[in-house]
């Protein structure tokens, strides 16, 4: 005899094909990212034999070098806009479609080299470049992330080739890394918190998923410490006390930026340090690529990069390249003035502390104390100038040139200070000169104009170096 089911016996197979079918229709619960099956064996240094801090001698040779370039960029500049903060209280639309930008990157003129040239030639020490913001989108190839520039239609190791071409040109080479990562949380439906700095010392706003997340990160820190050469310097743009000791742990040399030094953003501090510490400006006021952006000066960034050395500081100078990979003209015409004026007055801004005083009025120091060589920073309103120092004594070996110029300045110790008479005779520039007030427009030149707008640097040997702090 055939038995049919009864129906209790068929209502959990009912059940189980209803359920089925709702959970096809529910929005899926993405699962929470998970490590690579096989993760390379890292030798790390036993916690109790990391040093916690940064190196001397590499400290000494990153305020040495003292300009660095800053590079954003990653899909969103597809679209012009900033990176990463359109993100935050965004709708699930908007962050889809900002996402969905990845899958039509493509910077087909992506010249890694070309970007190291100018850089080298604008005279910068290092560059430490954006492997990965805040948005979670990964400039290199990590096994960590499907959301990667080797996912892209691009589809290759960006940051491979950045490290690369900048170590050909002779520059440190340094790498941001966002310990926010609102692309994870995303992911894994816990959208909360800030996509700036994660709680790493608190369950908030991880909750389960925070030693998946840490291990995560540690991961990619692996990946980038022992993937891409020499990596000077690591740049966290958030809290990373739990990374920072772990790249230590991988790296004990490696140099710490933002998370161990301060980094302020788009300003320049006010008074002179004898820490390490760095300023971060942008060409224009965006970090990312911003089409039709209205650049600062030449002479304002060159102004500030004196006045940043003055203090004791770097200038780590940011463009956004387009999204086809190029430097916008824009950024690249200033990075070509600040190329000409490193050409003249590098010198007084590689290898320099600050001298005893920040400056006199308009009149900027550096110094290197050892040599007992000073270097005055000073606009000309003309192709003369006459500097009284009083901050500067002289002695009987005592030279004074204008860099970049042969021959020496004329110089005299007077009660008030040491008086100097800077006469600049070289041509930099030829411009159509200003007809005078009673003359009709001529075609004549005028000489040196775009100098006359960026401070000159006069060069002062063997003076009496007293001891204490910038003031």
């Amino acid at each position: 005899m055939i038995q049919t089911p009864s129906r209790r016996a068929s209502f959990p197979i009912l059940t189980g094909v209803v359920l089925a079918a709702l959970a096809a229709c529910a929005k899926p619960v993405p699962p929470e990212p998970a490590a690579p099956a096989e993760r390379p064996a890292v030798p790390l240094l036993a916690e109790d034999a990391v040093r916690l801090a940064n190196d001397p001698a590499k400290t000494e040779l990153f305020r040495d070098v003292g300009l660095g370039l800053f590079i954003h960029w990653g899909p969103n500049s597809q679209v012009g806009t900033e990176i990463s903060w359109p993100l935050y209280n965004a709708s699930d639309e908007f962050v889809r479609k900002y996402y969905a930008l990845a899958e039509t990157f493509d910077p087909a003129d992506f010249d890694p080299a070309a970007w190291a040239r100018l850089a080298r030639l604008a005279g910068m020490g290092y560059v430490v470049f954006t492997t990965k913001h805040h948005d979670g989108f990964c400039n290199f190839d990590t096994a960590y992330s499907d959301f990667k520039i080797t996912r892209t239609p691009y589809g290759r190791d960006i940051t491979a080739q950045v490290a690369e071409a900048f170590r050909k040109e002779g520059l440190l080479v340094g790498f941001y890394y966002s310990p926010g990562d609102f692309r994870y949380q995303w992911e894994t439906g816990r959208r909360t918190g800030h996509i700036y700095e994660p709680e790493f010392d608190s369950p908030a706003p991880f909750g389960p998923m925070r030693k998946s997340f840490i291990d995560y990160e540690r991961g990619q820190l692996e990946e980038l410490l022992t993937r891409y050469g020499d990596v000077f310097l690591l740049w966290f743009d958030g809290k990373c006390e739990p990374l920072k000791k772990h790249a230590w742990r991988v790296r004990q040399d490696v140099f710490i930026g933002r998370g161990e030094i301060p980094t302020p953003e788009q300003e320049i501090p006010g008074k002179p340090d004898d820490r390490a510490w760095e300023s971060c400006l942008t060409t224009s006021y965006q970090w990312s690529y911003l089409p039709g952006a209205v650049v600062r000066p030449s002479t304002e960034i060159v102004e500030n990069l004196v006045h940043i050395r003055a203090r004791g500081g770097n200038l780590l100078l940011n463009v956004g390249p387009r999204p086809d990979g190029r430097i916008a003209p824009a950024d690249e015409d200033v990075l070509r003035d600040l190329g000409l004026w490193m050409m003249l007055y590098g010198e007084s801004v590689r290898g320099v502390r600050p001298w005893t005083v920040t400056n006199e009025g308009d009149v900027w120091f550096t110094a290197k104390r050892a040599e007992g060589t000073v270097y005055a920073l000073a606009g000309l309103e003309s192709n003369a100038r006459t500097l009284v120092l009083s901050s500067v004594r002289a002695t009987p070996a005592t030279k004074v040139t204008l860099l970049g110029q042969e021959g020496e300045l004329p110089w005299e110790q007077t009660p008030s200070g040491l008086r100097i008479e800077v006469k600049r005779t070289q041509t930099i520039r030829l411009v159509k000169a200003k007809p005078e007030p009673d003359r009709a427009e001529t075609s004549d030149v005028q000489r040196l104009t775009w100098g006359l707008e960026a401070p000159v640097a006069v060069k002062i040997t063997a003076v009496e170096t007293p001891a204490g702090p910038a003031k």
